[in-house]
């Protein structure tokens, strides 16, 4: 009988993890909860994904919601926002956190920068491959492959308007276009369109990275 009921209570839970994750809607944009996590009522913690970039005023305003509607009132409340296509616990776009006060702090492009970045004359002496942009916290760049004098160039452009260029080297992978660094680098580094446009960073351990298209 006992073991009858150890099944039931598996396959109860295994049911209660592949439910769907519902989108919660603040000021006409949507969200979900990824994850929350607690240590007593001393520190808690949530991932939210946002459906698209928001301003730091927002984020000010959903952070106080949030922490309104916990039932358990934490002394120190850390939030941390991803944007569609993030990995959660590589580097998140956004946070604001409860400690005790609150600060939010965009850590990757903000709206002003990535129109920035954007609006930037796109390069006429090569032809376009493509161009991606990297969300990473502290970095912020634009990515723009090109071929250009029987070469593969990318050419980096950062929100602090500094840049670099490096030659590439282009493969083909399962399909897709794969791009290295010519010369390699220290960590097998390298660049995989995926089958939505977006741009796949890799290395020898997996994904890093991924960079959305905004050609």
């Amino acid at each position: 009988m006992k073991k009858i009921w150890t099944i039931l209570l598996i396959f109860s839970l295994s049911l209660f993890a592949a439910l769907p994750v519902l989108a919660e809607s603040f000021q006409g944009v949507k969200y979900t909860v990824i994850e929350k996590s607690n240590l007593g009522s001393i520190k808690g913690s949530i991932d939210i994904r946002l459906e698209k970039k928001v301003t730091k005023e927002f984020l000010h305003k959903l952070a106080l919601k949030l922490r309104e509607a916990e039932p358990r009132k934490y002394e120190r409340l850390f939030i941390t926002y991803y944007l569609p296509g993030m990995t959660p616990g590589s580097g998140a776009w956004a946070a604001s956190h409860f400690n005790p006060n609150l600060q939010v702090k965009i850590l990757g492009t903000t709206l002003e920068e990535e129109k920035a970045l954007k609006s930037e004359p796109k390069s006429s002496s090569g032809e376009i491959i493509g161009i991606w942009l990297d969300e990473s916290p502290y970095v912020g760049a634009k990515y723009t492959f090109m071929r250009k004098d029987g070469k593969i160039i990318m050419v980096r452009k950062f929100k602090d308007v500094s840049s670099s260029e490096k030659e590439m080297i282009q493969k083909k992978q399962s399909g897709s276009l794969r791009f290295d660094e010519k010369g390699g680098n220290d960590f097998g580094e390298y660049y995989l369109i995926e089958r939505n446009g977006n741009m796949g960073v890799y290395d020898n351990a997996g994904l890093i990275n991924t960079m959305r298209s905004i050609k």
